[in-house]
């Protein structure tokens, strides 16, 4: 009996399915742990950069207004905060939405945050809290709306 090499069509096939699952920069949340919480933006720690340089996304600190989390300190990732959510368009604009149109120290947002930072985001990340806090969890934006 005659063993057939496997078909190069099919592979070729197989290849097209996989590498269609594979995104370079991010990929989708687990919607079971996205969180939706109301918090105050407490600091936006340096100026972030102009959009037009790169792709990035900027840490700031909130504070949780109210619910089980009241009074908590988030760490959450945005991506390019110096756009307007509705704005975000092309690849990001799946992992990235809301009506926010700036981020102001003192403001309170209501947020969807996904603990899942690196599952989304595999980017420039500025972290200016990562020297004295290694241990928070960094939350992606998934919305930000203004409360």
């Amino acid at each position: 009996m005659r063993i057939r090499p496997f078909p190069f069509v099919l592979f070729a096939a197989f290849l097209l399915f996989v590498t269609s699952w594979v995104r370079p920069s991010f990929s989708e949340p687990d919607e079971a742990g996205v969180i939706a919480v109301t918090a105050r933006l407490v600091e936006i720690p340096s100026k972030p950069p102009p959009d037009d340089l790169y792709d990035y996304a900027y840490v700031m600190r909130y504070e949780v207004v109210g619910g089980p989390l009241d009074k908590q300190a988030l760490l959450v990732a945005h991506y390019k905060p110096l756009q307007p959510r509705s704005k975000i368009k092309g690849k990001m604009k799946e992992f990235v939405g809301g009506k926010l149109r700036s981020f102001t120290q003192g403001d309170v947002h209501k947020l969807k945050l996904s603990p899942d930072l690196k599952k989304i985001w595999k980017g420039a990340l500025i972290d200016d809290f990562s020297a004295t806090d290694h241990k928070s969890i960094r939350y992606w934006c998934l919305e930000a709306d203004p409360a």
